[in-house]
This record gives structure tokens, C-alpha cells and sequence, in this order.
């Protein structure tokens, strides 16, 4: 059972690498920023909440595994909210918003593919 969710957590962490990969030379080779490491910084927090996010949706699955679409949705605002703060507070983000938005929205289809696979994960009762 341990050895599915570190699967799932993963191919979470695969996933956000890959598309930070992709999105990171996006920026550097078109110009897109003035400073092009705030894209693998943005990936990192954000994935980092993901990642605390679907852990939750792990226990959820263990415990109520009918609310692991609750834990999601729950997990979105909360992230949503985190973002939101960092836009407020930090003027390296606020000055590259177009990026975080396209991290953000990035993580979140890795997060929906993931949670996806959670809710259909089978476990067997002990």
C-alpha cells in the first residue's frame, strides 16, 4: 500500500520536472523574463504544496477514501490561497505573474492526473 503512494508521489515529482524542464527553456531561449530562476523557484514551492496536498489525499484514501475528492478540492483552495500571498508579498513573482500563472495551472494537471489515479487506486481491506 506504502509502495503505491510513493509511486504516485513520484510520478508526481517526474511530471513536475519535466514540464519545469520544458517551461524553463521556453523562458531562457525566447526571452520571456529578466530573471529566468524564478521559473524553477515557483515550480518548487508550488510542487512542494502539491506535494504536502497529496499526501493528505494519501491519508484520506487510507482512512475515508470516499472524501479523497474533498482532500483534493480543499487542497486546491488552500494552494490557491499560498499563491495568492506570494503574488502579494514577493515583487520578484509579482513582476513575472504570467509565469506563475502558467506554473500554477501546470502543476495543477499534474496534480489532477495524480489524484486521478489516487481515487481509482484499489486497496485491499486488511
Amino acid at each position: 500500500m506504502i509502495k503505491k503512494f510513493i509511486l504516485l508521489a513520484i510520478a508526481f515529482i517526474v511530471l513536475v520536472a519535466i514540464f519545469c524542464g520544458i517551461h524553463y527553456t521556453i523562458v531562457v531561449h525566447y526571452n520571456f523574463s529578466e530573471n529566468p530562476l524564478i521559473v524553477p523557484k515557483m515550480y518548487l514551492i508550488i510542487g512542494l504544496i502539491t506535494l504536502m496536498i497529496l499526501q493528505v489525499g494519501c491519508f484520506v484514501k487510507i482512512k475515508f477514501p470516499e472524501y479523497v475528492g474533498f482532500a483534493f478540492m480543499g487542497g486546491m483552495i488552500a494552494k490557491m490561497a499560498v499563491v495568492l500571498a506570494l503574488v502579494v508579498v514577493n515583487e520578484q513573482i509579482k513582476s513575472n505573474v504570467v509565469q506563475l500563472i502558467i506554473s500554477y495551472f501546470v502543476i495543477l494537471l499534474a496534480e489532477v492526473l495524480v489524484f486521478i489515479r489516487l481515487i481509482n487506486l484499489k486497496l485491499k481491506k486488511v
